[in-house]
């Protein structure tokens, strides 16, 4: 039996490539667990039919003590996140102040993160239980570990599209749950 939560479902299909584009929020440390879990399953040839656009936004575990912080503000309220940050994650896709997985690859990427997690910091002070350090640090060794699995995901699909092969694209997790399409109770008596 497979488990797949970042990882695209086709994986299963060895004559599948597969992309995971750019409307999801992608969890690097998700990414190589996930892949090391269905590689040892024996899923054929996964490191070669894996790709990622580079313009993914990255979910950070500074997004994830945020989810679970921002879940306890609302109380009895809650709206039962996995506190996985997924959520925080689209807050900055959308603000466009989050980071893509390409600026993992320029000077800028600490500073940028630094910025990041300083407004969150200013919101939940000493709450916040967070080392950027420490992701800085866990992204240095990511760096080259993830650049073979990254492609401009719009010349990747010219390619895949000349070449006349099969590739799944799987982008966000569903369309009833992208920031677009989210289901709320709109009766306004709950």
């Amino acid at each position: 039996t497979y488990s797949f939560h970042l990882l695209p479902s086709g994986l299963i299909n060895p004559n599948v490539d597969n992309l995971i584009g750019s409307g999801v929020v992608f969890n690097v440390e998700a990414f190589f667990k996930e892949l090391a879990r269905l590689e040892s399953q024996g899923v054929p040839r996964i490191h070669q039919r894996i790709h990622i656009s580079s313009r993914c936004h990255l979910n950070f575990a500074l997004h994830a003590a945020v989810d679970g912080l921002s879940e306890e503000e609302l109380g009895t309220s809650q709206i039962g996140t996995t506190r996985k940050g997924i959520g925080p994650a689209y807050s900055t896709k959308a603000a466009r102040d989050g980071l893509r997985v390409i600026d993992l690859y320029h000077e800028s990427f600490e500073q940028k993160l630094r910025l990041l997690a300083e407004g969150y910091r200013k919101r939940y002070g000493l709450l916040l239980k967070y080392s950027v350090e420490d992701e800085v640090e866990r992204f240095q060794g990511y760096k080259e570990q993830l650049r073979p699995y990254i492609v401009d995901a719009v010349d990747y699909m010219k390619a895949v599209q000349g070449g006349n092969r099969s590739v799944l694209v799987e982008s966000s997790q569903a369309l009833s749950m992208t920031e677009c399409h989210v289901q709320r109770n709109e009766n306004p008596a709950d």
